[in-house]
């Protein structure tokens, strides 16, 4: 576990495009059923002036949102989704995310071309749902952008997305999990295009780049483990890769306080503690750096 930890935190030290709350974006948890914006204030402008997040918008609106209907990929979103990955691969974060997956020896031999290639594989490519109908869906789609089903929500995992759809009127915030918000994380009830959503879990603040590397990494590196646990700043938190026939089924932060229960609190806690101590031998040791 401490190797793929300490990555995972390693990646959110290097999120140098996150955005921070209070400065570029406010939110507002209200602990009930009321109809309410989840987003009070979001600094459009800065997020139209960093490169990956504007060629992420750009991607949000290439796909249905109904799982019934086959995507159709046209040249020009291939063009889209590779410069998305183009930009994605320019930061430091996915420099280091694919660093890391080399020396593990978790990619093929080849540069960050084919590092290219593999993530739009995994991400962009179409494929068979798990559910084994007869329709076929990138995880690029169910994780960030979202999709909807005999009347619910499935997948939808980014803050981003939630915050656009919002501002356009199609999503209702109904109300935040207790115990499963903090700056980092939150686990909500909403409503999209009349559709309900349970459960939702999304990172807040954090750049695309960030979450397609901590969601690649865990996949590709956590063998067939679906959740990896990881400390990000100084919180502890799950990541959720799902595998389905070999690629991703789904990718989603977990809060601490969602999946605890007094059962097993003190696994937590002592995983928790075991990943600590791995951590900081490794930063004494000079093995991993330590982040300022």
């Amino acid at each position: 576990m401490g190797s793929l930890s300490n990555i995972c935190s390693r990646l959110w030290d290097l999120d140098h495009n996150r955005l921070k709350k209070g400065v570029d974006y406010e939110i507002k948890l209200t602990p009930s059923r009321k109809v309410t914006k989840l987003f009070t204030f979001v600094d459009t402008r800065k997020l139209g002036n960093i490169p990956t997040y504007s060629a992420f918008s750009e991607l949000l609106n290439n796909y249905k949102s109904e799982a019934s209907e086959t995507e159709v990929v046209t040249s020009r979103q291939r063009i889209k989704s590779r410069k998305f990955l183009d930009r994605c691969l320019e930061t430091d974060v996915m420099k280091e995310a694919y660093s890391y997956l080399f020396r593990k020896r978790l990619l093929p031999p080849g540069d960050m071309i084919d590092f290219r290639t593999k993530l739009y594989e995994l991400w962009f490519d179409l494929h068979p749902r798990p559910s084994g109908d007869s329709t076929l869906r990138s995880a690029f789609e169910h994780v960030f952008v979202g999709e909807t089903q005999r009347g619910q929500v499935i997948g939808f995992h980014n803050w981003v997305r939630l915050y656009e759809e919002e501002r356009q009127g199609n999503v209702s915030y109904k109300r935040c999990r207790p115990h499963a918000c903090d700056d980092h994380i939150i686990t909500i009830d909403f409503s999209w295009k009349g559709r309900k959503k349970s459960f939702g879990s999304f990172f807040l603040g954090t750049s695309p780049e960030f979450e397609l590397a901590i969601y690649t990494v865990c996949f590709l590196a956590a063998g067939k483990e679906d959740e990896t646990m990881v400390i990000l700043g100084s919180e502890l938190a799950t990541i959720v890769t799902h595998h389905a026939n070999g690629q991703i089924g789904a990718s989603y932060p977990k809060h601490l306080e969602a999946q605890r229960n007094m059962k097993d609190k003190q696994s937590l806690l002592l995983r928790l503690w075991s990943t600590l101590y791995t951590q900081l031998s490794e930063r004494v040791s000079g093995k991993i750096p330590i982040s300022k």
